[in-house]
């Protein structure tokens, strides 16, 4: 990805955020504040506002256990349309075309 930190177009808060999305895995029972800031390079107290901010539109849920964020309801609705707007054939049929096949016994 081209460095785009000095571009007057790009909005380093925005990818902040989207950063602080992405920084949850498929197997994360929750991230804390630190977990979050060592994961995006942010600092704490920027990752702080960007958690607040992304929990008060729904991205984020803050969890009781331990004061852990999970990804939010908005989170999974944009999944869904990004998920809907790819279709499977589309998307699996060059990766199955392309997939090994097994030797024949």
């Amino acid at each position: 990805m081209p460095d785009l930190k000095d571009d007057k177009r790009f909005a380093n808060t925005l990818a902040r955020g989207l950063n602080v999305l992405r920084a949850f895995g498929p197997n994360d029972d929750g991230l804390g504040n630190l977990e979050i800031s060592e994961r995006t390079g942010v600092p704490r107290s920027t990752e702080s506002r960007l958690t607040f901010t992304l929990c008060a539109l729904c991205y984020l849920t803050h969890g009781r256990h331990h004061d852990k964020y999970r990804l939010g309801p908005a989170a999974l609705a944009l999944g869904n349309i990004a998920g809907a707007s790819f279709g499977f054939v589309e998307t699996a049929g060059p990766i199955m075309r392309n997939w090994p096949m097994p030797p024949k016994p």
